[in-house]
């Protein structure tokens, strides 16, 4: 199948209805060379220049590793109703940062925190996860743990390491007693296979 056929895959996608074409979703925009890109819902991304589609990226792909993430920390949010109880989600997401805010639809001055951010280092293969954090009503639900379970499996599928950084003494503690290797004391811990997180 050729670029140009696959493209068109993506683009009519799904079954015509009295004889009308469907267009899926799509995000248009460039890159750093000036070439138009579109990324289609699916997660499907294509490079043209002068018209002509020169490079298509699987959705699947690593590239797209903030996406699966932030996909992942929206799916278990929404499979989680007490999370959605009092608080709305929103998120940021770039190449190299993924961070999540909660507001409280309780009180009226709109006030926003963060729920979790994470740098993901490309070049080293790490993500590193400076902030988490977990609203004092739903604590001792596990969520937090949790979500970085959920990040440290897309972490592994794509051959990526997941540290704790910039901790308090006292989640570094409750991590090494959970099996997370102590990389630097009171400071960065790695979550690995053996780290209980459930």
């Amino acid at each position: 199948m050729t670029l140009e056929e696959k493209f068109n895959e993506d683009l009519h996608g799904g079954k015509q209805i009295n004889g009308q074409v469907r267009y899926n979703g799509c995000y248009m925009g460039e890159d750093d060379k000036g070439h138009s890109t579109v990324k289609f819902d699916n997660g499907n991304f294509y490079v043209f220049k002068d018209h002509k589609v020169i490079k298509h990226i699987e959705g699947t792909d690593v590239y797209f590793i903030n996406d699966h993430i932030t996909e992942a920390i929206y799916s278990f949010i929404d499979s989680n109703l007490l999370m959605l109880d009092n608080h709305t989600y929103s998120d940021y997401n770039s190449e190299d940062a993924v961070e999540f805010y909660f507001n409280d639809k309780t009180v009226s001055d709109n006030s926003r925190g963060t729920l979790i951010r994470l740098v993901i280092n490309r070049d080293s293969k790490n993500i590193e996860i400076s902030n988490i954090f977990i609203e004092y009503s739903l604590k001792c639900n596990g969520f937090g743990k949790k979500i970085i379970l959920e990040i440290f499996k897309i972490a592994c599928k794509h051959n990526y390491r997941l540290f704790l950084v910039q901790m308090v003494p006292s989640f570094y503690d409750k991590m090494i007693k959970r099996g997370a290797k102590d990389i630097a004391f009171e400071d960065v811990v790695e979550i690995t296979a053996t780290t209980v997180l459930q």
